[in-house]
């Protein structure tokens, strides 16, 4: 029983350390958060990325800039990589064209999936963007959100399929046509919608990960 007790608490341990949590806590106010590395597409600002307070708690803000409706910034989590990856995070969209969404399998601007909110056209879209050519492979409309509410969004990449749940429900499936290859995930926004994210939130589902691949690098 006492072995068996011990072989559960290390499992256990070894799980806590593949979930990673960005709160934003530990972050500078005023400046990009650490382990991010921010890009932007079809001509949206680099720039606009920083942690400010909302109310008593530290959060990530995306400051929307005029840019083409159709254009992107994202903040890239850079320290690890992964195959498969469950993925989530809460956000806010206060102005501009309000969308925001996450990316994975992220390469560059011009290679990664996204799934992105719009709360203006009330819409949860999926694409793949491959060579820069976007291709929209999941849609879903008529959403009726609250478009000044906070809402969660929540990836599930592994074993070839991809899930989509919006605060808690899955909306969208589809399977993975990309290489199963290491990469990395983060935020996406409008380039010209602002937007405050928290609670970002990595856990990796590759089978074959070692065991504490991706300790966590924020307060949890």
């Amino acid at each position: 029983m006492l072995l068996l007790a011990l072989l559960l608490f290390f499992q256990a341990a070894a799980s806590a350390q593949s979930v990673v949590l960005r709160n934003f806590e530990d972050d500078k106010i005023g400046a990009p958060p650490a382990g991010f590395v921010m890009a932007s597409g079809r001509e949206a600002s680099l720039g606009g990325w920083t942690v400010k307070l909302e109310g008593v708690e530290r959060v990530l803000v995306h400051e929307g800039k005029p840019a083409p409706h159709d254009s992107f910034a994202v903040a890239i989590f850079t320290p690890l990589h992964y195959r498969d990856v469950q993925v989530s995070v809460r956000f806010k969209a206060i102005a501009g064209g309000r969308a925001a969404g996450l990316v994975w399998k992220y390469q560059d601007p011009l290679n990664h999936y996204s799934a992105q909110l719009d709360l203006v056209r009330q819409e949860l879209v999926m694409y793949r963007v491959v060579n820069g050519n976007r291709i929209r492979i999941e849609r879903e409309d008529d959403l009726e959100l609250d478009p000044d509410a906070w809402h969660s969004l929540k990836i599930f990449q592994e074993r070839g399929q991809i899930r989509v749940y919006l605060g808690g429900i899955r909306v969208l499936s589809e399977r993975d046509h990309m290489p199963r290859t290491p990469a990395s995930v983060g935020l996406w926004t409008g380039g010209d919608s602002t937007v405050m994210f928290d609670d970002f939130r990595i856990e990796d589902e590759t089978e074959d990960a070692p065991a504490g691949a991706a300790a966590p690098t924020n307060k949890q």
